[in-house]
């Protein structure tokens, strides 16, 4: 398969996209006021109750929330002792790679040897007392004294205190939450890595202070995220008739996945749980926001291209594979959601517990790993993977290492399955659904889709053509992989519809 069936596609998706950012979503102001609101004062309590309970495990040392520094130092109870020497260590840092900017790959390091460097270079830090500064009395400034005995005009910043007038002098109580790192991929330039993904991924293995750290820090941050993506990008970019039109662009993912600015209207949280949603309502007097969602699409993808009858037997018994990850890892099925699919991209790192599940899965789908094995052959013998539909990955200085993977594995795992299930078959099924609205001659319009996700404003009386229109565009994979590709996609085909008077509060209409 070449190339020109994909670009026929992408050219077909960039009139769809154009009357979708015509379209816009209509956005009640005085819900995204409301939202703002509770945003803000969630805020300010969880920032006062994160500083209070950075200041019970750090002492008197102040600590800054936003800094990556401050936070490692209070996590995992270590510092740096020379960050130019820890950078080398790690091999810290970006690197150009293709067309693009990525992190450099980190050594592989025994879990002794990884234990070893981090207590060779790094120092255990411990709570603190702080005084007046005597070189200063408090001030953080001094005035010397000129040859001449008069004062010198100028202050200057006090050595001994650095200018904070305080001397901060250490107690004998080990300081911070006392995190131990668990390998390579959880260092960072500050220290170790605090961000959302690490947190979560070690939560479930936290407590005490720790945990609950832990919890309200990655709500805290969540919130911070959004205020400044969402609810300001929303108040910067609504016209005058109460309108976003978000920008779509297909050519900024690496895998073709769509993405959006003015504003990001892609990288938010999925389902019921976002309180953004709420503010997109119909345009219409009476009219309904209709949302098509297919079901596990990336695993069925994934399924798809490795043939794994494995997966195709659990698709087709219904099988719940979150519940299966919560059983090996032993955590909340809701917990394991972050973990079910990441096998499939290749992942491998987490506590033993998550590893004992990403060792599980590759047995349990035997096929999708040798398929994983398969890609990477391809990626450095011929330097680019070819999907089905023509799309292609080029992977330019993909290399056998000496353990036996190749580099960029995560990509050359994740960029198949994420490329042909939202950059192909999402697509396909958008491209026809739009056709079908015009041929339609209904007011309805499609005015926003998300990764596996379309969603539509329907017009009051036109809700059940809607909902039927959406059924069938979503339901025709097998046909028009089929009639475009010369593909035959026989993996059932899950979906679900739903429809409410915004886009937060929906109810199941078909699935």
């Amino acid at each position: 398969m070449s190339l020109l069936e994909t670009l026929k596609l992408s050219l077909e998706m960039t009139d769809v996209l154009s009357r979708i950012e015509r379209n816009g979503l209509r956005i009640n102001l005085d819900t995204l006021e409301e939202i703002e609101d509770q945003y803000r004062q969630e805020l300010l309590i969880l920032e006062g109750e994160l500083q209070g309970m950075a200041q019970e495990a750090m002492g008197d040392t102040p600590v800054s929330l936003t800094s990556p520094d401050d936070r490692s130092k209070l996590l995992y109870s270590r510092k740096v002792k020379d960050k130019n020497v820890w950078k080398r260590l790690f091999n810290l840092g970006m690197e150009q790679r293709g067309a693009t900017m990525k992190p450099k790959q980190r050594p592989r390091m025994s879990g002794k040897e990884f234990r070893a460097n981090v207590s060779m270079n790094t120092e255990v830090l411990y709570k603190t007392e702080a005084e007046r500064c005597a070189g200063c009395l408090g001030h953080g400034r001094v005035r010397l004294v000129n040859k001449d005995g008069t004062p010198s005009k100028a202050p200057r910043i006090c050595k001994a205190c650095g200018g904070a007038g305080l001397i901060y002098r250490p107690t004998s109580e080990v300081a911070g939450f006392k995190i131990i790192p668990r390998n390579v991929r959880d260092v960072a330039s500050a220290g170790f890595r605090t961000d959302k993904e690490t947190l979560e991924e070690m939560s479930s293995s936290l407590s005490g202070d720790a945990r609950l750290f832990a919890e309200k820090y990655i709500r805290y941050n969540a919130l911070r995220t959004y205020l400044n993506t969402f609810v300001e990008g929303m108040k910067n970019n609504v016209d005058d008739h109460g309108f976003i039109h978000p920008e779509f662009m297909q050519c900024v993912t690496a895998t073709g996945r769509l993405s959006s600015r003015n504003p990001n209207f892609q990288n938010m949280p999925r389902g019921n749980t976002f309180e953004i949603r709420k503010v997109v309502e119909s345009r219409f007097d009476g009219g309904q926001i209709i949302e098509g969602d297919y079901s596990q699409l990336e695993f069925r993808v994934a399924g798809f291209l490795a043939k794994d009858e494995q997966a195709y037997a659990d698709v087709k018994d219904g099988t719940d594979v979150h519940n299966y990850t919560a059983s090996i890892i032993g955590c909340s099925r809701q917990d394991a959601k972050a973990h079910t699919f990441k096998p499939l991209y290749g992942g491998t790192t987490g506590t033993p517990d998550q590893q004992n599940y990403y060792r599980a899965f590759k047995e349990k789908y035997e096929q999708v790993t040798e398929w994983h094995e398969d890609l990477q052959r391809e990626a450095v013998e011929k330097r680019v993977i070819t999907l089905p539909s023509g799309r292609q990955y080029a992977f330019p200085d993909a290399r056998w290492t000496k353990y036996g993977t190749a580099t960029h594995r995560t990509s050359i795992c994740n960029y198949p399955v994420q490329g042909f299930a939202t950059a192909d078959l999402l697509p396909i099924a958008l491209v026809s659904l739009e056709k079908a609205v015009r041929d339609s001659g209904i007011e309805s319009v499609i005015c926003n889709t998300v990764h596996d996700s379309i969603v539509m404003d329907a017009h009051p009386d036109e809700i059940d053509i809607c909902v039927d229109l959406m059924k069938h565009a979503m339901l025709s994979l097998p046909f028009e992989t089929m009639r475009r590709y010369g593909i035959g996609y026989d993996m059932p085909v899950g979906i679900e519809i739903k429809a409410g008077k915004n886009w937060l509060d929906l109810d199941v209409v078909y699935g």
